[in-house]
């Protein structure tokens, strides 16, 4: 089986926008056969080892989410109404128009084909590998390294790192997030770590049937959206990117048509105006589809700003507690007592070192972009007060005879004023 196409951008839904309109299809029949059919595969390339090599362990990798049309996720495979089988071959003969009018259908409430895809390979191995000593791990968001192999270390781009990158640059000015929504999300060094301990415990003790691990950290350390955006906002105000474009700033905000609003006037009027004044003096138009792309990356992570799942993690607490002191050390995946400020420190140094490849001899010279932009855009939001002051006085009968009532009534109040006070105001 090949490896996943760019048309996925990786393992991260958020990647995947586009603004073409039949991509969607087109990547969500690549990502059901993928996710399913290299599962299938993977169960075939083990039937051809000999006998005399025993498989050990075997470790699949899902999503805390492929079941996120439920409230409460337990560590189980969830039934499905459809086989996986069935999923395949319609992925494979039907025709893309056909298959965006069932795909709602079929994947139940689930935001994306990837999450969908991932719970029919848990079913494939549910039911091809019954006598393998298999166990399932199931992270939520992947994000970056906590310890190793150093803090911050970063390879891919999904929720979070979206949000630090769109912020830095200047583009995010509002998102839809429900008050009190968490961010369940996990370093990448200890969903390692947890992969690395199911793998000895499922070599060692061979426990009878599939081992379900929810990795997750929402009820062992709590953060909000609005934790990271108040906190990860003058974050990366300190470590600003070389490539930022406006001022840092705007809300999240809780209300659907008040966002649509602050998209409408933060994000849509400043790209077309930027994009007509590039326009006008020769240079390319790419900002409006730059915000586009954008705003579609950020209505996929809404499904997860707006909804709060709870997961059951008692088999991830029993393998823990299995750990002996040596073991804790070396393979930590204890999210307890992570500090989540120190931890977004190193996250946005390691965005801006390892994605967007800004090496921090070059932070003086981001820093003096970025206090230009603030004084900028201070500047501009003045002179446009002014000028709409402006126009209100010379431009509206209303206002200017306002101005002269106001102007004479100063005059009639002063005449009433004792001398000692106007000498003092003179």
């Amino acid at each position: 089986m090949k490896s996943p196409s760019s048309k996925l951008g990786g393992s991260s839904p958020l990647t995947a926008a586009s603004d073409t309109p039949g991509t969607a299809v087109e990547v969500a029949s690549f990502c059901v056969i993928c996710n399913t059919e290299s599962s299938s595969e993977s169960f075939s390339s083990i039937a051809e080892v000999s006998p005399s090599e025993r498989v050990e362990a075997f470790i699949h990798v899902s999503t805390a989410y492929s079941y996120c049309n439920r409230k409460e996720i337990d560590e189980i495979i969830y039934p499905e109404k459809i086989p996986p089988q069935k999923i395949i071959d319609i992925a494979e003969w039907m025709d893309e128009s056909m298959l965006q009018k069932i795909l709602p259908k079929l994947m139940d409430g689930r935001p994306t084909t990837y999450h969908y895809s991932k719970a029919l390979a848990e079913h494939i191995l549910a039911k091809e590998g019954a006598n393998l000593p298999i166990a399932l791990v199931r992270p939520s968001i992947v994000t970056a390294a906590f310890k190793e192999p150093m803090p911050g270390w970063v390879d891919g781009v999904n929720g979070p790192s979206t949000f630090i990158i769109m912020t830095g640059k200047g583009l995010l000015r509002t998102m839809l997030v429900y008050k009190g929504s968490v961010v369940d999300w996990m370093p990448v060094d200890m969903v390692v770590n947890l992969l690395l301990t199911t793998a000895w415990h499922t070599g060692t003790h061979r426990p009878s049937g599939i081992k379900v691990y929810n990795c997750t950290s929402g009820d062992f350390n709590r953060v909000t959206w609005s934790d990271i955006h108040s906190t990860a906002t003058p974050i990366i105000v300190q470590y600003p990117s070389l490539g930022v474009l406006r001022y840092p700033g705007g809300s999240f905000k809780s209300h659907p048509f008040l966002n649509t609003l602050s998209i409408k006037l933060c994000h849509g009027l400043p790209a077309y105006l930027v994009d007509a004044f590039a326009w006008i003096f020769g240079y390319k138009t790419e900002f409006v589809s730059l915000v586009r792309r954008m705003e579609r990356a950020a209505g996929y992570l809404e499904y997860f700003t707006t909804r709060e799942w709870k997961f059951r993690c008692d088999n991830l607490i029993e393998l823990r507690q299995m750990q002996n002191s040596t073991d804790r050390k070396i393979f930590d995946f204890d999210i307890r007592p992570v500090e989540w400020t120190p931890y977004l420190v190193s996250y946005v140094r390691g965005i801006r070192k390892f994605l967007l490849k800004e090496d921090d001899s070059t932070l003086p010279a981001a820093r003096r972009r970025i206090n230009r932009l603030y004084y900028a855009e201070l500047l501009a939001t003045l002179s446009a007060v002014l000028g709409v002051i402006y126009l209100l006085l010379t431009k509206t009968h209303l206002s200017q005879h306002l101005l002269w009532y106001f102007i004479s009534l100063s005059f009639q109040v002063m005449q009433h004023l004792p001398e000692s006070w106007l000498r003092f105001l003179t």
